[in-house]
């Protein structure tokens, strides 16, 4: 398992996190998205002066973008970043559309093979015409499966297309051995969000899954079943689910990496699950000399076992059937792409409709070869001079980093300086890879956009095995260049920074420090943090699983973290609906950490000089808590709220804002005044951690 910290939500879509990068010369459109963004960052526009700042930063900072911006019906949330996502997205198509229709291009090149991706997913009277033929030839194998045996390699079959039955298999570093990749094996096969959908007793979640119920029995029926007999068959795949969920390790507990770190051999993993052998399934894929394996979760293999025997074959293969038609749906004909936006897309988040069929096939392409898009990409909008920019930033903040680490009273001086030297140690990626990757075994046709979409999934999973036994390649990316986010890597020690994210509103080589501080210095900060957080904590310098803390130290970190968990299970996000502190406790901290970190470099770079005011009449402090609030300026459907609050280890974008700020001393004495309703945390419950 990958302990990456991403910056933003993981969200459903690849194209969501899709972003144009920092080179392009951009302005928010002037219309009720935004108005152009001034030399100095921030946008007067948008703000709600109305408002008191101390009361509701995030209504002042955002105001008038919030009530101006409405969500467009085919999104569930609409931010500003989602507003140059467009622009991206856009680019992106470009890009597609002139390889799809370059016949200069060779055979096997990767501008011949993305055309062909491309083309394939726009050819809906091939699509429609081809109906469920491409899946012909997995559901009749699902068909002949008369036992156990079958079962185990008909998932194994369906595994290497990337269909999350029953459990996943992948690779990774060894938690304890940074310089081995080994086999990573984690629970799985659920098709509602989380294991805690099958058990939550409010009235919304019983709804819910009487909507999946329903869901699973309209599709079945468009496999051929009829409707009696799809409806019984919904409520039993419902069931089965609800056992695997009972196995299954909360989100909460997943955030600890010594809960989910139990390597086994092979005659300990045939141990633990007497009904499937691992032995047979590793030769189903091509892989029966992996060695050891990491077993996140061993209870839910255990119930998983006993469910096996439980469990008739029957509904074992009507159980396969859905979860192939599931993972399928989106890449098929119109009547299951309807189906699946229906419940994944409507009840699940609120869209009102789907994204236009050219985004779905971007961002489709892109999920299957990123790289080779991303290498055209950053010719485009990328520059030596952004990234030297970006470097200088990182550099700035890291050494601030490094004078805090210096003086935090909550931390000894062992520990002070274990810490010092894994700041050292840490990598850092800016842009794009040095090394691209290489997709000379896909094999792309315009004959089936679902065949396309299972050998792109094909080839990723048989890139991730291929990498059991041999050296870590410490120059992968775990994002796209294009991507807007970015991420620490607890096992690489290592913060990278996607050429997606350098680009205005988060960054801005024209606007001045303040600016990109509040915005992109804090996006800098936090991944940094991360390195010394509570799961970072527990990874050296070098990515090992490692106790580098004393226990004393440990416990000063804990206590203070556990007033962010409590301020954020007061929060509700809606209705009656509040975070779960545990899950948000360690993005908060780093959200905190990190704006903090990027505050204390402005005032560096500051010093004592006289603090001028801007056309506005912001000073660089104002200006600085401004960026970062609009930043994040963002309305969010209530569904996508829900979700985000159940299964999200970021808070949602309004609370990033204010439960962060409501830690901070240095915001309240920038916005000072007399106000009465004040958003600030009282001094006795506030985190400080750096």
């Amino acid at each position: 398992m990958i302990r990456r910290r991403n910056f933003y939500a993981t969200i459903g879509s690849t194209v969501a996190v899709l972003f144009l990068a920092g080179s392009l010369s951009i302005s928010l459109p002037q219309t009720e998205a935004s108005a152009s963004v001034g030399v100095n960052g921030i946008n007067v526009a948008n703000m709600d002066s109305t408002v008191k700042p101390v009361a509701d930063f995030f209504q002042y900072a955002n105001g008038t973008w919030l009530k101006k911006t409405p969500i467009p019906n085919e999104y569930d949330k609409w931010g500003v970043l989602n507003i140059i996502n467009d622009k991206n997205v856009t680019l992106l198509k470009g890009i597609l559309e002139k390889s799809s229709t370059d016949k200069t291009a060779e055979v096997g090149s990767n501008t011949k093979k993305v055309g062909d991706f491309y083309f394939a997913g726009m050819d809906t009277q091939k699509i429609e015409k081809d109906d469920l033929t491409p899946l012909s030839d997995e559901l009749k194998g699902i068909d002949e499966v008369k036992d156990l045996e079958g079962l185990r390699a008909q998932t194994a079959h369906l595994h290497a297309y990337g269909v999350g039955a029953l459990f996943n298999l992948s690779s990774g570093q060894d938690f304890k051995d940074s310089t081995r990749v080994i086999g990573q094996l984690n629970q799985g096969g659920l098709g509602l969000p989380d294991r805690d959908y099958y058990f939550n007793t409010d009235e919304h979640s019983k709804k819910l899954r009487d909507q999946y119920v329903v869901h699973v029995g309209k599709m079945l029926e468009l496999l051929g079943e009829k409707p009696a007999d799809a409806s019984a068959k919904a409520k039993r795949i419902l069931e089965i689910e609800t056992s695997l969920a009972e196995g299954s390790m909360k989100n909460t507990d997943m955030r600890d990496p010594d809960k989910v770190y139990h390597k086994m051999n092979l005659s300990e993993m045939e141990t633990m699950t007497p009904h499937f052998s691992w032995k047979q399934y590793l030769k189903d894929i091509g892989y029966n000399d992996i060695g050891d394996v990491n077993v996140g979760q061993p209870e839910f293999f255990k119930t998983m076992n006993t469910q096996l025997e439980k469990v008739s074959i029957d509904d074992w293969k009507t159980y396969l059937k859905w979860h192939l038609i599931n993972k399928s749906a989106p890449y098929l004909s119109a009547r299951f792409v309807d189906q699946d936006f229906n419940f994944y897309g409507k009840t699940l988040t609120g869209k009102k409709e789907n994204l236009p069929r050219w985004k779905r096939i971007v961002s489709a392409t892109d999920k299957a070869m990123g790289e080779a898009v991303g290498q055209e990409y950053v010719e485009v909008t990328f520059t030596p001079d952004a990234k030297k920019r970006a470097l200088d930033l990182v550099k700035k903040i890291k050494e601030v980093l490094r004078e805090d680490l210096a003086q935090l009273d909550w931390m000894s001086e062992q520990t002070r300086k274990n810490a010092v030297e894994k700041l050292d140690d840490l990598g850092l990626k800016i842009g794009y890879p040095d090394k691209w990757r290489d997709y000379s075994k896909l094999a792309v046709s315009r004959d089936s956009f679902v065949k396309n979409v299972q050998a792109a999934d094909q080839f990723d999973f048989k890139r991730q095995l291929d990498k059991i036994g041999k050296p870590v390649d410490k120059d992968e990316w775990l994002m796209t260049p294009q991507t807007v986010n970015a991420y620490y890597w607890a096992e690489q020690n290592e913060i990278v920074f996607p050429a997606g994210i350098l680009q205005p509103p988060i960054f801005d080589p024209a606007a001045d420090d303040a600016t990109n501080l509040g915005a992109m210095g804090m996006v800098i900060g936090h991944e940094l943090t991360h390195g010394f957080d509570d799961q970072g904590s527990k990874f050296d310098g070098k990515g090992n699983l490692k106790d580098w803390w004393t226990s004393e130290d440990q416990k000063r970190f804990k206590e203070r973290v556990a007033l962010i968990e409590k301020q954020y299970e007061s929060y509700k996000v809606i209705d009656d609906v509040r975070f779960k502190g545990k899950l948000v406790a360690g993005e908060a901290a780093a959200d905190l950490g990190g704006l903090t970190i990027a505050y204390k470099t402005l005032q560096k770079i500051l010093g004592d000089a006289p603090r001028k005011k801007d056309v506005n009449g912001f000073t660089p402090e104002q200006r600085f808590f401004i960026s970062f609030a609009q930043a994040w300026a963002t309305n969010v459907r209530p569904e996508k709220e829900r979700l985000m609050a159940a299964t999200d280890p970021h808070p949602t974008p309004r609370y990033r804002v204010l439960g962060t700020l409501a830690n901070m001393e240095a915001f309240e004495k920038t916005f000072a005044g007399s106000d009465k309703a004040t958003m600030m945390l009282p001094a006795s419950e506030r985190c400080q951690l750096w």
